[in-house]
């Protein structure tokens, strides 16, 4: 089976402008791996530089180039301004090759009340109250997209994908995210190819760093998974990062042991593609869920 390329890691770590996965066509690999960095904006700016920096340390370990999937809040907390140099630094990121997607437009969850038990553990507890599109009803959601898609296109970034963030959704908003116009989306467990719904079953592998136990819980979690999934051949692992990822040295060693070993054996892609994989081969369409 042949290896991704090695070629110049060290100094190419990052794709150039109009670099794609670099896929084999005759020996295709044994699987794939995205790497997707979350809630991308400017308060979040100094722990999104420190996983951007390890992720440069483990590809040119590896010796492949690593393309990336950076998921982007247009208003996070509800804060509009962005400088001019995290502008243009998300302009050169879509520039290298890497995938910009929408994350939501305020990445906080102001929607009605938890109805039951369910939605009160899921809208504050297991998301702290960010699941933004959790509770919206389809006019509400289609109205945020919009807004989103607006400053996207603002800034002059096309932003094809968009992804809920907890990956919450109710259904008002899968339906409006339906009608946007995107072509992929993601759950915690499926990538998604819009807008016929086709999915990937590919559970992702996230940390939670809130509080001790959740970050030692998430290290045995993820190292149990990774390893059944490595064993199962799955054809897709998703590592899904965010910006405090760094800031604990066992979660950290964690992910980046995984994704180093992930490396050597598997094609790195971006979302767009693994959503083709699911457009080429995933389930019937089905929607909704986590």
């Amino acid at each position: 089976m042949k290896r991704p390329s090695r070629r110049n890691a060290r100094t190419t770590a990052w794709p150039a402008a109009d670099a794609g996965p670099a896929l084999d066509e005759h020996t295709p690999p044994a699987g794939y791996v995205t790497v997707v960095l979350h809630d991308v904006a400017p308060a979040h700016w100094a722990g999104c530089a420190r996983v951007l920096g390890q992720l440069r340390t483990v590809a040119a370990d590896a010796g492949v180039e690593l393309p990336l999937t950076l998921l982007v809040v247009p208003r996070l907390d509800g804060v509009a301004h962005m400088s001019r140099h995290y502008q243009r630094w998300l302009q050169r990121q879509a520039a290298a090759g890497h995938e910009l997607m929408l994350h939501g437009l305020t990445h906080v969850d102001d929607g009605p009340a938890p109805r039951n038990w369910r939605e009160r553990l899921l809208r504050r507890h297991y998301t702290d109250g960010e699941g933004e599109f959790a509770a919206l009803d389809r006019h509400q959601a289609a109205q945020r997209i919009a807004r989103a898609r607006t400053w996207a296109r603002e800034q002059g970034l096309a932003m094809k994908g968009f992804v809920a963030p907890a990956w919450l959704m109710s259904n008002g908003s899968w339906d409006a995210l339906r009608m946007a116009g995107f072509t992929h989306t993601c759950t915690i467990d499926r990538v998604i190819a819009l807008p016929q719904g086709q999915a990937l079953p590919a559970r992702s592998l996230v940390f939670s760093t809130r509080s001790v136990w959740r970050r030692s819980a998430s290290v045995l979690w993820n190292s149990a998974l990774a390893w059944q999934q490595q064993r199962a051949g799955v054809p897709l692992m998703r590592f899904e990062l965010h910006p405090g990822d760094c800031d604990h040295a066992a979660v950290r060693r964690c992910w980046t042991r995984l994704l180093a070993q992930a490396l050597r054996e598997r094609q790195p892609l971006r979302m767009a593609e693994a959503a083709a994989l699911a457009r080429d081969g995933g389930t019937p369409p089905a929607r909704g869920g986590t």
